[in-house]
């Protein structure tokens, strides 16, 4: 079993005690992942080339001659026109990944027929091209990350050059992990076909998650854990799988207890970066990491979830560097954002000014950073398992215990993922409909005596009740609540006897809801005599009975 240092590939200096301290970390720790499921690719020879004409057959020239190449030429016109080994075409568009591309004609994604399908046109019996090198200016695959197989090389004469090398690398069967977990269960996307949440869908780069309804569907192939769907998702309904978001934050936990023992309880700098941004630039700057700076590496940036992150200063860091740099997208980055906003807006709160956060570009900042000398004899001992809220909460606990004006409840920022809702109780009838669509069960009914209750720590402003309310009795409060047995505690909203039938005393409705009912029918032509009106009071079973016994109801 390998060592964390051998997991990084870092030769890190030890010149001084912290560097002594640092390097018997890392080098005594083990690291093994729990292994996860793959996503297979096949691959074959097709090669798409979108260029025009004369650039495209210059193309064609260098590539490997086992390739079978294709030609899309842009074009204004609106409908396809053969040309030798091609088309001119117009609005074309692309989607797929390594070994299954499509491109339709006419820009239609939802087109069934294969007339608009150019790999058809071509010949190709399933329509499918393997390898796509694009030399359009704006790339026709939008995404921020481009699945494999996707070649957009714009003008760039290197680009092209390094695509032209590594598509013959592409044939075959290839294999990735899938990085992600996902459980419809708990996933506040809709209810009933009301909305919800959508910030996975906002968060992915790769424009892997889409809405089926009720639910999102990841698409395993597009996805390359990316990270960011994970840290947004307010329910954890979307975890990250490889490696599990517990592993690291338990690894973590043992990094920093174990530097602080070697080091007399002295606070600790962590770096975290990723594989796919960030560990290049590292470790090219590896000899010039003060010594006690301690690296943390994550396959990708976007995965340090807020669960993470508060959990790494709780454990006792007392800086806490993010290295972002230029190349992460943009959806990354404000993932990172909004999560690093909301811990400085809690630690501001709080007062609690030693824990300091940074999201950096470049590593300018850590390599100019001193050792902080400072004790932390408090730090948090929780596990790092269980739901993304629990640990969350667990953090959040802990700064609100060390803090030296501890709060009962601080206000947070809008679209935040704690808080409680507000409720009109003039305006609400007890229908319960907000109870039927809650994801997180935060809301509740009272059993046998009408009564709406509510768990705060259930809660995750999602949104979907206050849409169902057809009241709009609802209003969603963003706040974070320490007192986790309040927080956890069943309080009830609204109670109210229930309305009995006029005509057998059975209990089928709220006062609220009747004389809501009777409010909205007032002047309606079918209740505009006293008997019609006194049937609203009725159970369903007497107001059958009643229409037929009364001769008012006979024609």
């Amino acid at each position: 079993m390998s060592t964390y240092l051998d997991a990084i590939e870092l030769e890190l200096n030890r010149h001084t005690p912290a560097g002594e301290a640092r390097y018997q970390v890392l080098s005594s720790i083990s690291w093994s992942p729990t292994p996860t499921t793959n996503v297979s690719y096949v691959s074959s020879n097709r090669v798409l080339i979108i260029a025009d004409l004369e650039k495209a057959r210059e193309i064609e020239s260098k590539l490997d001659q086992r390739l079978q190449t294709f030609i899309a030429v842009p074009s204004d016109t609106d409908s396809a026109a053969k040309i030798s080994n091609g088309w001119n075409v117009a609005n074309l568009y692309v989607e797929g990944y390594l070994g299954r591309f499509t491109a339709r004609l006419g820009g239609d994604v939802d087109a069934e027929d294969d007339s608009m399908s150019l790999g058809h046109i071509f010949g190709i019996q399933n329509g499918l091209f393997d390898h796509v090198l694009d030399c359009s200016l704006e790339p026709l695959m939008s995404a921020a990350i481009k699945p494999p197989g996707y070649h957009h090389v714009g003008d760039d004469t290197g680009l092209l050059e390094a695509a032209i090398e590594q598509i013959p690398e592409l044939i075959g069967e290839f294999e990735k992990p899938k990085f992600f977990d996902y459980n419809p269960d708990i996933c506040a996307h809709s209810r009933s076909g009301i909305p919800g949440c959508n910030r996975c869908i906002d968060a992915c780069p790769t424009d892997a998650i889409i809405s089926i309804g009720e639910q999102i569907e990841v698409n395993p192939y597009l996805c390359q854990g990316g990270g960011s769907c994970t840290s947004s998702c307010p329910s954890g309904a979307i975890s990250y799988r490889y490696p599990k978001a517990e592993e690291q934050i338990e690894l973590l936990r043992q990094m920093i207890r174990d530097l602080r023992a070697a080091r007399d309880n002295v606070g600790v700098t962590i770096l975290i970066y990723d594989n796919e941004h960030g560990a290049e630039q590292v470790k090219a700057h590896q000899g010039d990491l003060p010594e006690h700076v301690m690296p943390f590496a994550l396959e990708e940036l976007g995965a340090a979830g807020l669960d993470l992150l508060a959990s790494c200063l709780a454990y006792g860091a007392n800086h806490l560097y993010l290295y972002a740099p230029d190349t992460i997208p943009d959806q990354v980055r404000n993932s990172l954002q909004r999560d690093t906003g909301f811990l400085e807006g809690v630690l501001e709160k709080l007062a609690l000014p030693r824990y300091q956060l940074s999201l950096v570009k470049d590593l300018d900042a850590v390599i100019a950073s001193s050792l902080d000398p400072e004790s932390l004899e408090k730090v948090a001992t929780y596990a790092g398992i269980g739901n993304k809220r629990g640990i969350i909460r667990s953090a959040m606990q802990f700064f609100n215990e060390f803090c030296s004006s501890p709060q009962n409840v601080i206000a947070l920022p809008d679209e935040s993922i704690f808080g409680r809702i507000n409720l009109d109780s003039e305006a609400c009838t007890l229908c319960m409909g907000c109870v039927s669509v809650c994801p997180g069960n935060a809301l509740e009914a009272g059993g046998e005596t009408p009564a709406l209750k509510f768990i705060e720590s259930n809660c995750l402003q999602c949104g979907i009740c206050t849409r169902a309310c057809p009241e709009s009795a609802l209003v969603l409060e963003p706040r974070f609540n320490f007192d986790n047995a309040a927080a956890n505690r069943s309080s009830v909203l609204k109670e109210e006897e229930p309305f009995r039938c006029v005509s057998c005393g059975k209990p089928f409705a709220t006062h609220a809801m009747i004389n809501r009912m009777m409010e909205k029918l007032n002047g309606h032509w079918m209740f505009d005599t006293p008997e019609a009106v006194n049937r609203l009071r009725m159970c369903e079973d007497c107001r059958v009975a009643d229409m037929y016994d009364r001769k008012d109801m006979i024609e």
